[in-house]
């Protein structure tokens, strides 16, 4: 797992960056239509103000902006293996983004998968070796298997079948006959 913190750390950093830009979007329409609001009503019994709820939509707007700082900032620093707990608090902070329903499918996603790779234990281990001075491919070597091998993992799946092969070749027969001899007999009553 700990081969899929820097994609966890890009991921991150475009989520937010997302979020950042939906952030903006809707600071900026509430505002224009804070610009069109027609005036309120005089009088007792007027109703509410519509001023108040586009203050309160451009606070939202506000704060999810916010919120995508937090994750972009957050994913860049997870990148380096830097800041675990921040990135931990950003991907909670997903909640509350969830709640804008634009961008609650990539945050649903984001946070299951960041959390399920940041709560391992060798990813923990390996932001621990980072904060005591090695560099994040050391910590990524050490805890990845085949990190750097020119091999992919097909190569390995036929070394059992190779060895059987060569081990069936180099045995010695009790018989003669080769295997297309035993299918042409006739089956024994």
């Amino acid at each position: 797992m700990v081969g899929q913190v820097k994609i966890v750390g890009i991921l991150m950093l475009v989520h937010g960056i997302t979020v950042i830009l939906f952030g903006g979007l809707r600071i900026t329409l509430d505002a224009m239509s804070w610009a069109a609001a027609p005036p309120p009503a005089a009088g007792p019994g007027a109703g509410f103000d519509p001023v108040i709820f586009v203050i309160i939509s451009v606070a939202w707007g506000v704060l999810i902006a916010l919120l995508g700082v937090l994750n972009a900032i957050a994913g860049f620093r997870v990148m380096y293996f830097q800041n675990r707990v921040l990135g931990l608090v950003a991907l909670f902070t997903n909640l509350i983004v969830l709640l804008t329903c634009c961008c609650s499918f990539t945050a649903m996603g984001m946070m299951v998968y960041g959390l399920i790779v940041l709560f391992q234990s060798d990813v923990l281990h390996a932001f621990d070796m980072v904060a005591r001075g090695y560099t994040p491919e050391e910590a990524i070597g050490r805890f990845t298997r085949r990190y750097d091998d020119v091999r992919d993992d097909y190569d390995e799946m036929n070394e059992p079948r190779r060895e059987w092969d060569e081990d069936r070749d180099s045995r010695d027969h009790w018989d003669d006959r080769t295997d297309d001899e035993y299918d042409r007999d006739e089956p024994r009553t």
